[in-house]
C-alpha cells in the first residue's frame, strides 16, 4: 500500500510560501523511468510489489523516447531478440503504431506503466537527495517542477536505473567513472594503456522528413559551420533507414554529467550546422527534405557506472561466458566510440561478437549499499563491457531481472545480495515471464509433465519448456486453425494457471521491408514510401481456451480475437477435468499457425 502525508504551508500575503512536501512509503522506489527502468518497475509491480517510479522527465523512456528517439538495440543474432516486455512492448507498438509515431509511441510506453495499479509514477520529478543510514537508504528526496512539490519517497528497496547513478553521490554508494588501464582487466582496447576519466560522448539527434515540394533552410546565425569534408569522414548522409545521426557525439574527453549544459549547448549548434551543410552545399540531393526533428536533449552513452560484487569485463563478452547467477544477456558487438567524438577522426572501435553472453546476478546490486538495485547502462561493468551492455534491448531485459529480484528480496525478507541464494527460484520466474535465459531450460510441473496431452502427432513439442527457435532447434507445433490440443487429467485436478506462447515471428522474416524497418520498433527518417507496419503474420491472432471443471460443466475462460501477445499466463487456481486451447487464425493468411508451448501448472 502506498502512504502518503501532507505537509503545507499556506500562503500570506507578504510572505514567502513555503514549497508543499509530500511522504509516501512504499515498498521500491525506482528512480529513472528508461526502459530499464520501466521494466523493473512494471515487473515488480505485476508480481505485486507496491512501487514509485520517479522520472525527471514528462515522457516515459529515456533515450528511447520521443524527446531524443535513439532506436533500441539489443542481441545482433536476432535468434536472440529480447522477450518478456521488450516483445510485449515491441508487438503493441505494431498494433497501435503501424506509422511508427513518435507521439503515439510516447502514449504507448506511459501507458504501460499507468496500467499497472501497484505503480505510482512520479513524472517531471528529479531526484536530488537521500538518507542513508547504516548501509541502507532510507529515502530518497525529489523535486517535481510542474507541481512545486517536494516528495519525500521512503521504501525498503531502491533502484537506480537513472543513466547516471544520481544515487552513487547521494548514498555513498561505490562507482567507477571513465576507463581501465590495460593491465587492470586484460580487455582488448585500440589505443589506451593508462586509466583515464574519459568516456563515449553525448549525442543530439536530428531526423528527416521526405517531401513532395521544395523546403529552404536557413541555419541562425549561432548554428556550428560544418565542412562538406567533415561529413564525408563521418559518414553522414542525407536521409538514410540506417542513418540516425549518432555521429554528432561530443563530451567524452570531459565530464558528460558536468559539463551537460554546455554540450548540449554546442551539439544543438552543430545539429542546425550540419543540416546546414545537408541542404545548402549542393553536394546532397536534399531539396526536398525538411528537418522533422531537433534533439535539445541529448543520449547519454556513458557516465557513471556502479560497483557490484562482479564486474562484467570484456572478455566475459567476447567469451561468451554464461554465469551461474546469469539473468539477463546481450549480444551488441564492443562498441567504444572515440572520446573525441565529432572532433576526432575515428568514430568507434568495434567487436563483433559470436553469439551472446550472460550478465550475472551479482552486477546487478551494490557492493556497499545493502537495499540498492541498478539496472540500465550503469551496472557493474568495465568501461569495454560497457560498450556493449549499454544498449537499451539489453537494459531491458536487465530492468526486467531486477523487478524479479525485488520481488523476492520482499518475498524472503533478504537484501538484494541474499537474493542470490534463490538463483534458481529467479531463474526459473525470468523463464515464465518469457525472459530468454542462454543455455537454461524452464522446468515443467510435474502436473503437465502427468497429464494426457492430445491433439497432434508431435504434441510433446508444447510441454519441453523451450519457448523459441534457437540454432537446430525449432521447438514448436504448427496447429491447422480450429483444431484443438486438450490436457485431460485422470481425476480432478487443482490447476493454477495456462502458459500459452506463440510465435511473434523473433526473426521477422514475414516483413518485407528493410533491415531497419523490420529490426527497429521505431524509425529515425521518414520517407515518402515508409511503410505502415502490421502485427506478424505468424502470431496466433483468434483462439479460445476452454476448461472443464470438477463436475463436468464446461466453460470459455478465455476467447481473444486480436491477441497482441507472444506469452500469456492466464491464472486459474481450481480443480479441473480438462484444458483445451484452440487456435482459430493468425495475423497472416496461413491455414496453420504456430503454438511454441501449451502448459499447465
Amino acid at each position: 500500500m502506498f502512504f502518503c502525508c501532507i505537509m503545507k504551508i499556506t500562503s500570506v500575503r507578504g510572505t514567502i510560501m513555503a514549497l508543499e512536501r509530500k511522504k509516501l512509503k512504499t515498498q521500491l522506489c525506482v528512480v529513472g523511468g528508461g526502459l530499464a527502468g520501466l521494466n523493473v518497475a512494471v515487473t515488480a509491480a505485476r508480481l505485486g510489489i507496491k512501487v514509485v517510479l520517479v522520472h525527471e522527465r514528462p515522457v516515459i523512456g529515456g533515450n528511447a523516447s520521443g524527446e531524443i528517439r535513439m532506436w533500441v538495440c539489443g542481441a545482433q543474432d536476432y535468434v536472440y531478440r529480447e522477450t518478456g516486455l521488450a516483445e510485449e512492448i515491441a508487438l503493441e507498438n505494431y498494433f497501435y503504431n503501424p506509422t511508427k509515431n513518435y507521439n503515439i509511441w510516447n502514449a504507448l510506453l506511459y501507458g504501460k506503466a499507468k496500467n499497472e495499479e501497484n505503480l505510482q509514477t512520479l513524472m517531471n520529478c528529479t531526484c536530488f537527495n537521500a538518507d542513508t543510514v547504516g548501509g541502507k537508504i532510507e529515502k530518497i528526496v525529489a523535486y517535481q517542477m510542474t507541481t512545486q512539490t517536494i516528495f519525500e519517497v521512503e521504501a525498503e528497496y531502491f533502484a537506480d536505473c537513472s543513466g547516471d547513478s544520481i544515487l552513487a553521490p547521494l548514498t555513498g554508494a561505490e562507482f567507477m567513472y571513465g576507463r581501465e588501464g590495460v593491465d587492470e582487466y586484460g580487455e582488448p582496447m585500440k589505443s589506451h594503456f593508462d586509466p583515464d576519466k574519459k568516456t563515449m560522448g553525448n549525442s543530439c539527434l536530428i531526423q528527416a522528413r521526405q517531401t513532395n515540394r521544395k523546403v529552404e533552410f536557413h541555419a541562425p546565425a549561432w548554428a556550428e559551420k560544418v565542412p562538406l569534408e567533415k561529413l564525408r569522414q563521418k559518414g553522414i548522409e542525407l536521409a538514410s533507414p540506417y542513418a540516425n545521426y549518432w555521429q554528432i557525439e561530443l563530451g567524452g574527453v570531459g565530464d558528460v554529467i558536468g559539463d551537460a549544459e554546455c554540450l548540449n549547448e554546442r551539439l544543438i549548434g552543430l545539429c542546425l550546422g550540419i543540416w546546414d551543410t545537408i541542404k545548402n552545399s549542393g553536394a546532397y540531393d536534399a531539396d526536398n527534405y525538411e528537418l522533422e526533428f531537433l534533439g535539445f536533449l541529448a543520449a547519454k552513452r556513458e557516465s557513471r557506472r556502479m560497483k557490484g560484487d562482479y564486474v562484467l569485463t570484456a572478455n566475459d563478452v567476447i567469451n561468451g561466458k554464461i554465469f551461474a547467477d546469469t539473468v539477463a544477456y546481450g549480444g551488441w558487438p564492443l562498441d567504444d566510440h572515440n572520446p573525441n567524438g565529432f572532433d576526432g577522426v575515428e568514430s568507434n572501435y568495434a567487436i563483433t561478437l559470436k553469439g551472446v553472453y550472460g550478465i550475472p546476478y551479482r552486477c546487478l546490486y551494490s557492493t556497499n549499499v545493502d537495499n540498492l538495485f541498478f539496472a540500465g547502462r550503469n551496472i557493474s561493468a568495465t568501461h569495454m563491457a560497457m560498450s556493449s551492455a549499454r544498449v537499451m534491448g539489453t537494459c531491458s531485459v536487465i530492468g526486467q531481472a531486477v523487478g524479479v529480484a525485488t520481488y523476492l528480496a520482499c518475498k524472503y525478507r533478504t537484501s538484494p545480495r541474499g537474493v542470490g541464494e534463490y538463483m534458481e527460484e529467479m531463474q526459473q520466474l525470468l523463464l515464465k515471464y518469457d525472459c530468454y535465459l542462454p543455455t537454461k531450460v524452464r522446468e515443467v510441473s510435474a502436473l503437465c509433465k502427468n497429464a494426457e496431452l492430445s491433439g497432434l502427432e508431435n504434441v510433446e513439442i508444447l510441454r519441453n519448456g523451450r519457448d523459441r527457435y534457437e540454432y537446430n532447434e525449432n521447438n514448436s507445433v504448427l496447429i491447422k486453425n480450429g483444431e484443438s490440443v486438450q490436457y485431460t487429467f485422470d481425476t480432478p485436478t487443482r490447476v493454477e494457471g495456462i502458459k500459452i506462447v506463440f510465435d511473434s515471428d523473433l526473426l521477422r522474416e514475414t516483413y518485407d521491408v528493410n533491415y531497419c524497418e523490420k529490426h527497429h520498433s521505431m524509425r529515425c527518417n521518414i520517407f515518402n514510401e515508409s511503410p505502415v507496419m502490421s502485427m506478424p503474420k505468424t502470431l496466433a491472432k483468434e483462439y479460445t481456451v476452454e476448461i472443464t471443471d470438477e463436475n463436468g460443466n464446461s466453460r470459455v475462460l478465455t476467447s481473444e480475437k486480436e491477441n497482441k501477445q507472444r506469452n500469456l499466463l492466464l491464472p486459474i487456481g481450481e480443480k479441473l477435468s480438462s484444458v483445451k486451447l484452440t487456435v482459430r487464425g493468425n495475423w497472416g493468411e496461413s491455414e496453420k499457425t504456430n503454438v511454441f508451448t501449451f502448459e499447465v501448472y
